[in-house]
């Protein structure tokens, strides 16, 4: 009898990581099983076989993705998702080695994003060539120039894969701006003040949009 596994227990099963079978997957090394529902399934006699070979893959290849969105809203739209999408496509499609992936929602103006962080702590541990973002803004709103000299310093590349159109950029400064002032008011005045200040600030957007 067939035993199937999710994603999550081959994964196990191989000691390997997810970023790792779903590389494998686009490089026919496995082919998972289809449910109705869409989900993955490993067939165990298929994963048998992997046991013990090796797929070496150079690590002058080896990258890092980074994405990030301002705000709970453009997350709950699907653009991190479809940001990190695109980010590992080209990836794939440029046969990069896709060591992980960091998703985050926070302002481009914070220093302190804890993926940013992780990124920043792995570009220094392991073995990386290249770090794949969509914008330059998606890394740093401001400072990129520090962050890509300590890359450089680690002997990593970071690839942008297009520029900034300025009506956009603008807009997620905005964003940045009102997520900040938004955050000290709640500090100063409580959440209600800073719920009542996002308010005032998000109409004032709109009455600029409009005009």
């Amino acid at each position: 009898m067939t035993k199937l596994l999710n994603q999550k227990e081959a994964c196990d099963y191989l000691n390997i990581s997810r970023s790792t079978i779903l590389r494998w997957e686009n490089e026919d090394i496995i082919t998972p099983i289809r449910t109705k529902g869409k989900h993955r399934r490993y067939d165990l006699k298929d994963l048998e076989k992997l046991i013990g070979k090796r797929y070496v893959h150079s690590k002058s290849k080896n990258c890092l993705i980074y994405a990030r969105v301002s705000t709970k809203k453009q997350e709950k739209s699907g653009n991190l998702d479809r940001q990190s999408q695109r980010l590992m496509e080209y990836a794939v499609k440029n046969k990069f080695h896709i060591e992980n992936t960091y998703k985050e929602v926070a302002s481009g103006i914070n220093e302190n994003r804890k993926e940013l962080m992780k990124l920043l702590s792995d570009i220094k541990k392991k073995e990386i060539r290249y770090l794949i973002i969509e914008y330059k803004d998606r890394l740093a709103r401001f400072g990129f120039n520090y962050l890509n000299e300590y890359c450089k310093s680690h002997n990593v590349e970071i690839i942008t894969l297009k520029e900034k159109d300025n009506k956009d950029l603008n807009k997620e400064m905005v964003e940045d701006m009102i997520s900040i002032i938004t955050s000290f008011s709640a500090r100063i005045y409580g959440s209600r003040g800073g719920r009542k200040v996002k308010e005032t600030l998000d109409g004032l957007e709109k009455e600029g949009e409009n005009n």
